[in-house]
């Protein structure tokens, strides 16, 4: 039997799903800033191992709310707020293999490119059994 990672089809799912967060939502990394400037974005990664049990995979995700600063570069609290209060409403987000539970919060702050940045990690779930005859 062949071990197989869901990492990508992952990343696509739960992107999908966050629509109502951020218009710009991007899997793994933020894109190069270049043209217009986003005023809010979303960047979904799973940054540590991705643990196998046989039926199932676990490791945790992050997903990176950022609003652009206000010009005088105060953050845009009230709009990280907003984007916060869309997703954590989501959980436990449940769709297909992958269960997404238990947030936690972690205020990142200024990321020195214009935005301010709240990081909200969950524990991410994969079911395999469909790797396996019984």
């Amino acid at each position: 039997m062949t071990k197989k990672f869901y990492i990508g089809e992952c990343l696509q799912v739960i992107c999908g799903l966050l629509s109502d967060v951020s218009e710009n939502v991007f899997p793994d990394h933020r894109p190069e800033a270049k043209g217009k400037q986003m005023q809010d974005m979303v960047v979904v990664s799973l940054p540590v191992t991705v643990n196998d049990n046989n039926v199932q995979q676990d490791t945790v995700i992050r997903f990176e709310l950022m609003a652009r600063n206000k010009s005088t570069g105060i953050a845009n609290i009230i709009r990280l707020q907003q984007m916060l209060d869309t997703l954590t409403a989501k959980f436990p987000i449940v769709s297909g293999r992958y269960s997404f539970v238990s947030p936690t919060v972690v205020l990142k702050g200024n990321d020195g490119l214009g935005y301010t940045v709240w990081n909200v990690q969950a524990r991410l779930i994969i079911n395999t059994t469909d790797n396996y005859n019984f």
